[in-house]
């Protein structure tokens, strides 16, 4: 299944979606810009629900946790993925709310691994999102490590589900392959569906 996500904000009192764009470690708001409640409706199944990704913009530019997208969010009939800036275990306290199933954390803003066994400790439903950067996944302190390496310490943490954000398509086949079949729970999060194969869910970027 194709997961659309969309890059979201709160501005001047309302809820917008734009066509965004992710950088080497963060987002990017677009320039061109629609309310939220006009646009992702027309992506929800009818017959039954959907996930759909809301990227919080406020809080991924700020580098820190802004409650602005999170309280003021409702998609009635989704199933809501919550991308959103998760350094320690407090944040994820904040950002949790009623309509979000689960919390999307960008792997290289956490603050360590000490924070990363005390948010799987508390919940199950924070998901570490890895950004990948010519081939390499980023870590703290923009420094890279292969992609294996981080997954397999995070499934060893407790993290079972994780995403892998390859908006350069710089992750080769080989590289893809080896994902799907030693860690099958992991989900794409990719500029096309059909760049890999092999995976259940991919996530990609809706075309506003």
């Amino acid at each position: 299944m194709e997961i659309p996500a969309y890059f979201t904000s709160y501005d001047d009192g309302n809820m917008i979606v734009s066509d965004g764009s992710f950088s080497i470690l963060s987002v990017r708001k677009g320039e061109s810009s629609y309310p939220l409640n006009e646009k992702i409706p027309q992506s929800i199944s009818k017959e039954q629900r959907s996930p759909i990704v809301i990227i919080d913009c406020n809080s991924l530019i700020k580098r820190e946790f802004s409650e602005k997208v999170m309280k003021h969010l409702r998609v009635p009939g989704a199933y809501i993925w919550f991308m959103t800036y998760i350094e320690t275990v407090e944040d994820v306290f904040d950002a949790f709310n009623k309509d979000a199933e689960l919390v999307l954390a960008p792997y290289h803003f956490i603050a360590s691994d000490a924070e990363l066994r005390d948010i799987c400790d508390v919940s199950d439903s924070v998901v570490p999102v890895i950004f990948i950067h010519k081939g390499k996944a980023m870590v703290g302190g923009r420094q890279t490590e292969d992609v294996l390496k981080v997954l397999e310490k995070l499934v060893g943490i407790g993290f079972y589900r994780n995403f892998v954000l390859d908006m350069e398509g710089s992750l080769d086949g080989y590289t893809w392959s080896v994902i799907a079949e030693d860690y099958p729970s992991t989900i794409p999060f990719i500029q096309s569906g059909d760049r890999v194969a092999g995976f259940q869910n991919v996530i990609v970027p809706s075309l506003l």
